[in-house]
């Protein structure tokens, strides 16, 4: 595979940028290189180089310019992944949380296993005799993750990462795929039913008509310029609950960037409550 000119990667660096923020710079521009070979492929060219040499003749087309905003983004996930979190929202966010119903948001959806593996955490609450009513919205920018949470179809491998068989067999249908040998299984409805799928980019405008009492947006500012940081945590403050719970990825945190939040530990989680009578601007 042929290394691309870093003059030609600055150039979808930039527009993925502008477009949902993500950065990519020397430390991890390789990534994005890999992934434009693999782009241009799908797209029909037979290598990377006739690709470019044919947008240095035309504008990029819409859908042209999609896939390129979708291979940027990461979506590295899995059942319970940092169970440390669940464990939080199971044993200390439920129980002082009684709002009817209860508002989730799992603003960087992925393939969609965090929102299910919350939406099990209830379905287990509901078996040991705590019913609890609620709503979670999964939002993710790329359609091509959004497809497949809304499908709630996974492997043989995703669902082994995370789950245990009895969860599976609890939570999970079995399917036939005559496309694969590989077992495949289909979220059952009690939990899907529960749970929209909407597409939003966490840097356009939006205004939710209700608020949330808890927000996880794991693993998406690490991605951000400080801007951009700033902005979206602002908002994301505007769209809770009071006394509501942000919860952010393992290796980000909001200091320098919100006054607005108190940051407290559970165990080993680390969560930020919004402080009494905060209301950010968005």
């Amino acid at each position: 595979m042929s290394k691309i000119e870093s003059e030609t990667v600055n150039f979808f660096a930039q527009l993925i940028e502008k477009e949902i923020g993500i950065q990519y710079n020397a430390v991890n521009s390789h990534l994005l290189e890999n992934r434009l070979h693999d782009l241009s492929k799908a797209l029909g060219f037979d290598s990377f180089e006739t690709f470019w040499a044919e947008l240095k003749s035309r504008p990029l087309r819409a859908s042209e310019k999609e896939a390129i905003l979708d291979i940027a983004t990461n979506n590295e996930t899995s059942f319970f992944r940092d169970m440390e979190i669940f464990d939080f929202f199971r044993n200390d966010f439920l129980p002082k949380h009684t709002a009817n119903p209860l508002r989730v948001w799992c603003a960087a959806t992925s393939t969609g296993q965090e929102p299910y593996s919350l939406a099990m955490v209830l379905a287990q609450l509901k078996d040991a005799g705590h019913p609890r009513s609620y709503e979670i919205l999964a939002t993710d920018f790329s359609e091509r993750v959004l497809k497949q949470a809304q499908s709630g179809i996974y492997s043989q491998l995703e669902v082994q990462r995370g789950l245990s068989s009895a969860m599976l067999t609890r939570f999970f249908d079995p399917i036939s795929d005559e496309k694969s040998t590989m077992a495949k299984f289909k979220i059952k409805a009690e939990l899907s039913s529960s749970i929209t799928f909407r597409r939003l980019n966490l840097l356009d405008s939006w205004n939710h008509r209700d608020r949330f009492d808890i927000i996880f947006c794991r693993n998406v500012l690490i991605y951000q310029d400080l801007e951009n940081k700033r902005k979206v945590i602002a908002r994301l403050a505007d769209a809770l609950t009071p006394g509501g719970y942000l919860v952010l990825g393992g290796a980000e945190s909001l200091l320098g960037l919100s006054n607005d939040f108190e940051m407290q530990i559970f165990g080993k989680a680390c969560v930020y409550k919004l402080k009494p009578n905060v209301r950010a601007s968005a």
